[in-house]
């Protein structure tokens, strides 16, 4: 990993991408970012306008990050833009990260959009997305993580996700109270800030919800609207971003996103293929994650009869803070069901093990020689719901062991 913006920015220029569509949304966040894009997307694409989407970390297979008109692109697209930028960069290093922006954004530039949706990687301010100069910038949330890189306190990581606003541009902000570090930069480049249960909203009543916010100059707002699959708070959050736009959305286009908008191992439901049970995927992988994760299995056993089970598959790498998560997913997990990902970078399930042991007093934990015999045995322990969590690589684990749900929304 090398942020910073210089190399990044040298090869796009030689290619021509830095402008990849009339219209670009950048969006940041500790938590959610994935899940606000694909909202946006399923907005623009309902509404009937051309749109593609960059995002990360992936699932199952690369293409995943870079989608345009709703669906993955291509090898043979994907191969011959990274050809591309392989003969741009001369002998500039590029990261995995940088070489996979920029050959997004080449294809994006060949495509012929009304819009473009860039997630952020890490970070912000020195992201490779941020060589693009956003209209609306959206920052989901800010919460601790990744503090090696972006530092340790909410503050110091604001201001590194501030990064993405452009003079000028409106910033959706996903919580009530931002830091004070984003406040300080927005008001240095003129930026407007429309924060969640001030300037926009959503509330749910009688197995529907309703959404209220802000256009440039009038209020807005919705009624009725269907349940989505996605969480609330990213379908709130990019409805008032896309309010505010000029891009022509539709009121069918965002009726129609609540029922389409889905994005793999994001509060997915699904079910067990041999068993047949729910099978909840969520790449949580912080406390505000996993608590978000919690309120979500609480709400599923409030709609059932007393006494359903839950069993927790976790696995997670090595730089995550698992007393955190599991204070918050603790009253919701019957059993747990632990392993070690397959990755350099996994949590040991011996330091797991001993770990949770020592935060979750009397817990019933299994340990598995792997997350797909984790998931295996909690599928066929008789609980009435299995939650997979902890990771992308987790989630990417467990999921080929399951299969679509109808009605998918938890």
């Amino acid at each position: 990993m090398e942020l910073g913006l210089e190399r990044a920015r040298k090869v796009a220029g030689k290619l021509g991408i830095e402008r990849p569509a009339p219209f670009v949304f950048t969006i940041a966040g500790t938590n959610g970012k994935g899940s606000t894009a694909a909202a946006v997307d399923a907005i623009l694409l309902n509404s009937g306008l051309r749109t593609a989407s960059y995002m990360s970390p992936h699932v199952h297979r690369f293409n995943e990050r870079i989608r345009v008109d709703g669906a993955d692109c291509d090898d043979a697209l994907i191969c011959a833009a990274l050809a591309d930028v392989e003969q741009a960069r001369g002998g500039i290093s590029l990261s995995y990260f940088e070489f996979a922006t920029l050959a997004a954004l080449r294809i994006f530039a060949q495509s012929n959009l009304d819009a473009v949706i860039l997630e952020v990687g890490l970070g912000g301010r020195l992201d490779a997305v941020n060589i693009v100069d956003a209209d609306i910038a959206l920052i989901t949330n800010i919460e601790l993580d990744h503090q090696a890189w972006l530092g340790d306190t909410r503050e110091a990581i604001g201001a590194e996700k501030a990064g993405i606003l452009r003079p000028a541009a409106p910033l959706v902000y996903g919580e009530e109270q931002p830091p004070a570090s984003i406040l300080r930069r927005a008001e240095e480049l003129g930026v407007r800030v429309f924060r969640r249960e001030r300037d926009y909203g959503a509330n749910i009543k009688a197995g529907s919800w309703s959404w209220w916010g802000r256009k440039q100059d009038s209020a807005a707002g919705f009624e009725t609207l269907e349940l989505p699959r996605l969480s609330l708070p990213a379908m709130a959050a990019a409805l008032q971003a896309v309010q505010l736009s000029p891009l022509p959305v539709t009121e069918e286009g965002i009726r129609a996103a609540q029922r389409n908008a889905g994005l793999p191992g994001r509060m997915e439901l699904r079910r067990d293929a041999v068993g047949g049970q729910p099978a909840l995927l969520d790449v949580a992988h912080n406390p505000a994650a996993a608590r978000l994760l919690a309120d979500t299995v609480a709400a599923w056993r409030a709609a059932r009869a007393p006494g359903v089970t839950v069993a927790v598959v976790l696995a997670l790498l090595a730089d995550k803070d698992i007393e955190g998560m599991a204070a918050a997913l603790e009253a919701q997990a019957d059993v747990w069901y632990i392993s070690e990902l397959e990755d350099s970078r996994a949590m040991p399930v011996s330091e797991l093990n001993r770990r949770l042991r020592s935060c979750v007093s009397g817990a019933e934990i299994s340990v598995s020689a792997s997350v797909a015999e984790a998931y295996r045995e909690a599928a066929g322990s008789g609980a009435d719901l299995v939650v997979a969590t902890g990771s992308f690589l987790t989630v990417a684990a467990t999921r080929p062991f399951t299969a679509a749900a109808a009605g998918a929304s938890v």
